[in-house]
């Protein structure tokens, strides 16, 4: 395949662009083998009947042979199987299996423009990022990828910086800038975002500005989350957007509008309520039936996160000791059977809600 596009190049300039297109079609192809026995295992017996003595040419020749009858008659192969099995768990003896679904022109220059654009981050020492809308896609994909971050509260939304793998506190450069890369795609499904990385890319002597934000074209693949994590949290919002009207409501609902910073994490809440007037606000926590596991988490963040604005709606059903989340809160801690009563529900926020710039 390599010797195919090799020749197809030519002597054309382009070259780069043309190995950059194939690149892509690689990725989203399927390379694999099926040997008849594992080739380590076929590599161990071959190897361990010695080394093919005698003069060389057919002599040599003959001893190889030899090797090889015996130990595919010991396998049940033929001498070819197990020449082409011995091998086959090297990448360069992958054979093409599938090209992946067909991709239109136009998603090919996207997805290629879009490779040349991360691949600059692999050379990066920091990237900056400010980001004011899309708080928990930018988080997800962050500790997904176990890259090294700080953040800092901004006038609107938060300050992101990233250590890159040519940071001094990345040791694992190779591996780390292969998953620092990837991020990209993930910040494009983001809102209201702008990025300065600092990059030095091979043959440069100093690190370079490279600029982004969201109004740029490059078009991520990464699906882009839909609606909300849970049919507790959609039946909240549709029920308080049913009963309180734009003209009638006194707060307004928000969705993971604000981020909590916890040291090394950061703790999204589900909701937020504004007063229309005042400005107060007010975060809300549904905890439902979940993991055991799930639930020592949020009740680690909770704790640590010691916020008596922050409400917690636990339903009685879920998994932890009567009593737990109301001694790890700071705020107040609300249960429900069902469904969540909307009523008992605003009436806390009007208790627990400060001032923007008050809370903690």
């Amino acid at each position: 395949l390599d010797a195919a596009l090799r020749d197809y190049e030519g002597e054309r300039l382009d070259y780069a662009v043309i190995r950059g297109l194939a690149a892509v079609l690689a990725q989203r192809a399927t390379f694999e083998t099926a040997p008849p026995v594992a080739p380590e295992a076929l590599r161990a017996a071959l190897f361990g009947r010695g080394p093919a003595l005698g003069a060389r040419g057919k002599g040599q020749a003959a001893e190889r042979a030899r090797l090889v009858g015996e130990t595919a008659v010991a396998y049940n192969l033929t001498p070819t199987q197990l020449d082409a099995a011995l091998f086959a768990d090297l990448a360069e003896e992958q054979v093409l299996q599938s090209v992946g679904e067909p991709l239109a022109p136009g998603d090919l220059i996207a997805r290629y423009n879009l490779e040349v654009a991360r691949g600059l981050l692999y050379w990066a020492r920091q990237v900056d990022i400010h980001i004011a809308d899309g708080y928990k896609t930018l988080f997800k994909y962050i500790k997904l990828m176990g890259l090294m971050y700080t953040i800092a509260p901004a006038a609107v939304g938060y300050d992101v910086t990233l250590h890159g793998p040519l940071s001094p506190f990345v040791s694992a450069t190779i591996r780390y800038g292969l998953q620092f890369a990837r991020f990209m795609p993930a910040l494009l499904l983001c809102g209201r975002w702008q990025m300065e990385a600092q990059v030095r890319p091979p043959g440069t002597r100093r690190f370079l500005r490279y600029l982004l934000d969201d109004q740029t074209e490059l078009q991520s693949h990464f699906k882009r989350r839909a609606g909300f994590d849970s049919r507790l949290e959609a039946s909240f919002a549709a029920e308080f957007e049913a009963k309180y009207t734009q003209a009638e409501r006194v707060w307004e609902l928000a969705y993971e509008d604000e981020l909590i910073v916890l040291d090394d994490t950061v703790m999204i809440p589900d909701f937020s309520f504004t007063h229309r007037r005042d400005g107060r606000r007010a975060l809300l926590e549904i905890v439902g039936f979940w993991h055991p596991d799930y639930l020592r988490r949020k009740l680690a963040k909770v704790r640590q996160a010691n916020r008596r604005d922050l409400i917690l709606l636990v339903y009685e059903q879920a998994r932890v000791a009567p009593g737990e989340f109301e001694a790890a809160s700071a705020g107040e801690v609300l249960t429900f059977k069902r469904k969540p009563v909307l009523k008992e529900v605003l009436a806390a926020v009007e208790r627990a809600a400060v001032a923007a710039d008050k809370s903690g």
